[in-house]
């Protein structure tokens, strides 16, 4: 049954978005307040990357100056890719992809969050490894 399950019924449409030029203590707070793990990083109106907390911790761990730190310096990049992944690639996967599929980019691919894209590869939202693992539960 799982096959058929698409990753469009797993994304959380309403996502937090942060400028790339916005710094790393910004990003701190807008985690906290939206309680999330990672937020959507845009230059202008283009989205082009993902910041997860992981990478806010390693900002913080390597002691950078949270109000003078970029979020473009800690950012993961996206491309719309979903064959050849690579740790440090934020991936964006079609909203009608299968889960299993998107499952596998990202344990290939040892992330936990994809950018969900639709037309034009548009992008929609978010999906968490967490957030697969509960669809599949629910089934």
């Amino acid at each position: 049954m799982e096959q058929y399950l698409k990753v469009k019924q797993a994304i959380k449409r309403k996502f937090p978005v942060i400028e790339s030029s916005d710094s790393l203590g910004a990003a701190i707070r807008l985690m906290a307040d939206a309680n999330v793990s990672v937020l959507v990083v845009k230059a202008g109106e283009e989205l082009i990357g993902i910041l997860t907390v992981s990478d806010v911790m390693h900002g913080i761990a390597n002691d950078f100056d949270l109000a003078q730190t970029r979020i473009e310096t800690f950012m993961t990049e996206c491309r719309v890719d979903g064959r050849n992944s690579t740790a440090r690639s934020c991936i964006q996967l079609d909203e009608d992809q299968d889960i299993l599929s998107a499952i596998k980019v990202m344990y290939e691919g040892g992330i936990n969050h994809l950018l969900v894209t639709g037309v034009k590869n548009k992008p929609l939202g978010v999906v968490s490894s967490l957030e697969l693992v509960k669809l599949m539960a629910s089934q």
